[in-house]
Parts: C-alpha cells; sequence; structure tokens
C-alpha cells in the first residue's frame, strides 16, 4: 500500500512541479428499533483517531446526513460498484473530448474522495463522513499523457537513471511540454467550469474540487473568465465549493470564486500543525505542503485516513491507457494513506457542508460558510491566521450552531 500511495505521490508531483514551471471494522454494543447502532456506541477502528480529532460522534448525534443532500465532486474517476459506496453514488457529468476507462490511476482518486464523504456506515470496511447523504459525480477523463509516457520510456531505457536525470531530460523537451502543459490545464480547467453548471443544474448543494486551481496556472485570460463565471454562478444558486487549498507548501492567493461563498481547506495532522514534508524521490528532494494565504478557509487533518480504493484486480493491470501500461499490486478495496494531502482535507469539510445543510437545509451558501468557519476548534496563533485559517473543523460544535442559525 505504502508503495503505490508513494507511486501516485510521485506522479502527481511530477505533474504540480511540471505546471508550476510552465505557468476498520465495527462492534455493536446497543441497537435502536429500526435496527441502526447508534453511532456512538461502535467502534471505527483505523478510523477512530480521525474521528476523535474532529469531534465527528458528537455531530453524528445530531445526524448522518441526508438522502437529498447532494455533494457534487469533480474528480479522476470513480468506482460506481466499490461494496462501500454502491449506491451512494450517481453518475452524471463527463467531461468532452478525454478517456474514461477502468484504471488505477483513472479511478483511484475519485473513489478515495467520494469514500471520504459518503461511504457507507455499515459495519464493514469503513464509514464517510456523511454516510447518509449522496454524491452526484464528475468524472474528468484524461488526455493522452505526453509527459508520463516520456517518463516510462525514459526509465525503461535508462534503468540506473535518477529523477534528477529525468528532470534534465525534460529539460531538452520544453517545446513538447509546454504543448501538451497547456493542452492539459485548458482541458482540466475547462471541464471544471462546465462540470460546476452541471452539478449546480442537477441539484448539488455543495461541489468539492481537490485539484490545485489557481491563476498561474492557467493558460489564458478567457479560460479564467469561465471559470471565475461558473464559481459565480454556484454562488448566485447558493452552492458552497469545497477547494483544495494545493500541495506546494507556497503562498497563494489567487484561488477563484469569492471568499464569502465557499471554503479553501488547508491540511493539517493529528496533533494539529500545519502538514509540511520532504519527500524523496529518486535522490530528489521535493517540498510539500499545505498552502497558504489570505484565502485558506479552514484545516482538515489528513493522517492515516482510511479510504477506498478500486475494488477489482482488473484495474491494477492495465496494458494501454492514456498513462502507457500500469502494473500494480491489488491489496484489496481499501487502503491507509500515511498522507492525504490537500486533496483529502477537502472532502472532509465537504462532508461537514453536507452534514450542516442536512441539519438546516434552507441555509444559504455564506452561512453554511460562516458556519463551519465558526465551528472550528483555533490553531496557531490566536484567531484568525494566513498558516491555519480559522482553525481545525469540529463536527459537533459546527452541527450545534447549524441548529440554532438564523438566516441573515
Amino acid at each position: 500500500m505504502k508503495t503505490r500511495y508513494m507511486r501516485s505521490v510521485v506522479m502527481y508531483g511530477v505533474f504540480a512541479i511540471m505546471l508550476a514551471v510552465l505557468l476498520g471494522s465495527s462492534v455493536a454494543t446497543e441497537t435502536h428499533e429500526d435496527g441502526n447502532i447508534p453511532p456512538a456506541k461502535k467502534q471505527y477502528g483505523d478510523q477512530q483517531p480521525l474521528f476523535d480529532r474532529i469531534n465527528l460522534r458528537e455531530g453524528w448525534e445530531i445526524t448522518q446526513g441526508d438522502p437529498k443532500i447532494l455533494v457534487g465532486v469533480i474528480d479522476n474517476g470513480f468506482d460506481f460498484f466499490h461494496p462501500d459506496l454502491k449506491g451512494n453514488l450517481i453518475p452524471g457529468y463527463y467531461y468532452p473530448g478525454g478517456f474514461h476507462t477502468e484504471f488505477y490511476a483513472s479511478g483511484a482518486h475519485g473513489t478515495l474522495v467520494s469514500s471520504i464523504i459518503v461511504a457507507k456506515d455499515d459495519g464493514v470496511g469503513m464509514a464517510g463522513l456523511a454516510p447518509r447523504c449522496k454524491v452526484l459525480c464528475a468524472s474528468q477523463g484524461m488526455l493522452e499523457h505526453t509527459l508520463v509516457k516520456m517518463r516510462q520510456e525514459f526509465f525503461r531505457d535508462n534503468a540506473q537513471a535518477t529523477l534528477a536525470d529525468w528532470q534534465a531530460e525534460i529539460g531538452k523537451r520544453q517545446d513538447v511540454l509546454e504543448t501538451f502543459g497547456r493542452e492539459w490545464t485548458h482541458y482540466q480547467l475547462l471541464g471544471a467550469a462546465d462540470a460546476i453548471e452541471y452539478l449546480v443544474d442537477h441539484g448539488a448543494r455543495i461541489i468539492n474540487f481537490s485539484g490545485g486551481m489557481e491563476r498561474s496556472l492557467c493558460p489564458s485570460d478567457e479560460l479564467w473568465e469561465k471559470v471565475e463565471a461558473a464559481f459565480a454562478y454556484a454562488a448566485e444558486k447558493d452552492v458552497v465549493i469545497v477547494l483544495a487549498a494545493g500541495n506546494n507548501a507556497a503562498k497563494w492567493e489567487g484561488y477563484p470564486g469569492k471568499a464569502d461563498s465557499m471554503l479553501v481547506v488547508g491540511a493539517s495532522l493529528l496533533n494539529d500543525t500545519r502538514w509540511e514534508q520532504d519527500l524523496d524521490v529518486g535522490g530528489m528532494k521535493i517540498k510539500q505542503g499545505s498552502n497558504y494565504g489570505q484565502r485558506l478557509s479552514v484545516m482538515a487533518p489528513v493522517e492515516n485516513l482510511l479510504v477506498c480504493q478500486p475494488h477489482e484486480k482488473r484495474w491494477y493491470d492495465v496494458k494501454d491507457s492514456p498513462m502507457g501500461p500500469m502494473k500494480l499490486e491489488f491489496t484489496g478495496p481499501h487502503q491507509i494513506m500515511p498522507m492525504g494531502a490537500t486533496s483529502a482535507a477537502a472532502p472532509i469539510v465537504s462532508s461537514l457542508a453536507a452534514l450542516v445543510l442536512s441539519v438546516n437545509p434552507d441555509l444559504d451558501a455564506k452561512s453554511v460558510v460562516q458556519i463551519i468557519q465558526q465551528g472550528c476548534d483555533d490553531l496557531a496563533e490566536p484567531g484568525y491566521d494566513i498558516y491555519t485559517g480559522h482553525g481545525r473543523v469540529n463536527f459537533g460544535k459546527t452541527l450545534a450552531i447549524a441548529q440554532n442559525w438564523n438566516q441573515r
């Protein structure tokens, strides 16, 4: 599991570097008459440290969600038939112009993110944080991935090469990579703008986007205007967008949208410090960490998360794909991620937003944002700060506020 996780980190880390350069089991002790086990009486194994840190049990005494509350998830593929997710994921939008294939890199991340939100609380596998809500899916798909295929060919032909050797090699191919970089970012951002409008029009109350989205990564003003228009449309319809802060350990200020109707989510550890780490990949040091700045809203812990991954062996061994051949070991439908980064922090907060609206469905987007911010436990410096925002989310405290919130 750790090996697969590290491969994923390296793969997405290389994308980020290139783009930046270019531009447990449950135990029943008591049941209600309907046969459900009270959440406070269950044990959640590997998930318990997270549940304790975000005060989930107290929140679940108020609600575990409402099936009428849809969370839109824009991500890279979904395993609709995963045992923990079947019935809780609704197929929706598919980015046009790309490939929508079933293989690990195409399906793992969307499955992971969705599981944090709506995996069933049925005593098997894992439980999502808003398990009675539903996810409406928007699948990003993939272009033919020039960068990954070049990397595969380089290491196939140079078995002793290091990551530094690879970086030197791609430096010689800037024309190819710049073309691919523009195509990739245009595809992803235009697709996201269209997906947001689709999800809003099809009943989503919250939209989770776990990819990096910042003005400096966009190749044109015209495309960024489309992104901004989509965020404005969501705000107009009182849909809360939850956006991952990004994993560059850098100050980012150029997020789309307006701060009063959306949430930019950073990643913390279980000890409430901000996530930051150095990775040694092929002899090269890569700095990773939760981005910060004036637009940062709240934090969520991403350490040792239990998540779903594609549940069938066929997803892990492909002879060809938009990213070339892939052969990974299938270890089962779940994994524990040592570090989930901001892409895992965002769905924790999207889950909380879904529970807030389950308690008080008439809330507008600005009220949901204010309630979540007010319900946080302060971290680092007293009050708001650019490194930890309003603090780490607290489900019990937030849902108590939501119950008694008067619309303003």
